[in-house]
């Protein structure tokens, strides 16, 4: 069984449960904040994007990249509002003047060139990673609150020409859509596509879902959010969202629900997205020895 040893020159390997292999990772390994203070980068790797990456992918074996959300292309394939004066710039001139210099747009308010050509540009960037041979999965993250809608499955339908060429998880974060009849209709689609659910694992108030266990594909993906209740709040800044360490006794069961499903999986997932002060490499970390 592969252990995993800070700062070895060797490339980090998954761990094993019988024949699944569990990828264990953080949500960002750029975070400004994971980062700074943090306590995961040795002294003068911080600040070496290229050292960065390089020391990280010797202490986990996977890693989630958020940079098409909150930077490289703006979250218009999941029903966000975005910023349209961040789209490519040679998508720009396909919109309609009134949105060139607007702060905020939807996806609907998008003319059908300019959301084909975003879909482009973000195909474009997957299939770097693609050719390297370091893509596993797509993950759509559909919008707090957003309660259960057909429309989902339109938009997910409407866009399969696209999806079709990656391994597609989706996660939802209402609990609405665990509620019969959408539940079975949700999963039975997540089936029929082969698209993973995304199990959560999030602060348990008002509408955010619960962490229910369901396989959709032959591989499953679990992301830690941190049980913090500033989530339900409106414009919470992401660092006190996301400040949160998970404790033992809260890592524990989840490390045997890991080892019960791992019969029926090719690989899992476990993705940390608890970043403040470097958390969620800790309690990955935390995990990681639960599981070896």
């Amino acid at each position: 069984m592969k252990q995993l040893t800070l700062g070895t020159s060797e490339g980090a390997q998954p761990l094993t449960l019988g024949a699944c292999h569990v990828y264990i990772g953080t949500c960002s390994w750029a975070d400004a904040n994971f980062v700074k203070e943090g306590q995961f980068y040795p002294r003068g790797v911080g600040t070496d994007p290229r050292k960065r990456l390089q020391f990280y992918s010797t202490v986990f074996p996977t890693v989630e990249v958020d940079a098409t959300f909150h930077a490289l292309q703006p979250a218009l394939f999941t029903g966000h509002d975005t910023d349209p004066r961040r789209l490519p710039k040679e998508i720009i001139p396909l919109l309609p003047e009134s949105l060139r210099t607007a702060e905020n747009a939807s996806a609907a308010q998008l003319p059908e060139e300019a959301l084909i050509g975003c879909w482009d540009y973000f195909a474009a960037f997957v299939d770097v990673l693609i050719k390297a041979g370091k893509l596993s999965h797509v993950l759509f993250q559909f919008p707090k609150g957003q309660g259960y809608t057909p429309e989902l499955f339109e938009h997910l339908e409407r866009w399969e020409p696209y999806l079709r060429r990656w391994q597609v998880a989706a996660e939802i974060r209402h609990r609405s859509w665990l509620e019969e009849p959408a539940r079975t209709e949700f999963f039975s689609f997540l089936k029929q596509k082969g698209y993973a659910y995304v199990i959560p694992d999030m602060v348990q108030w008002a509408y955010l879902p619960p962490p229910d266990i369901e396989l959709t594909a032959p591989w499953s993906v679990v992301r830690f959010h941190g049980r913090n209740p500033a989530m339900l709040e409106r414009r919470a800044p992401t660092n006190r969202v996301y400040d949160y360490s998970y404790s033992a006794d809260e890592l524990l069961p989840w490390a045997e629900t890991v080892r019960d499903l791992s019969p029926k999986l090719e690989r899992m997932y476990l993705l940390f997205n608890n970043h403040y002060r470097g958390q969620s490499a800790r309690n990955a970390r935390e995990i990681a020895v639960m599981l070896e």
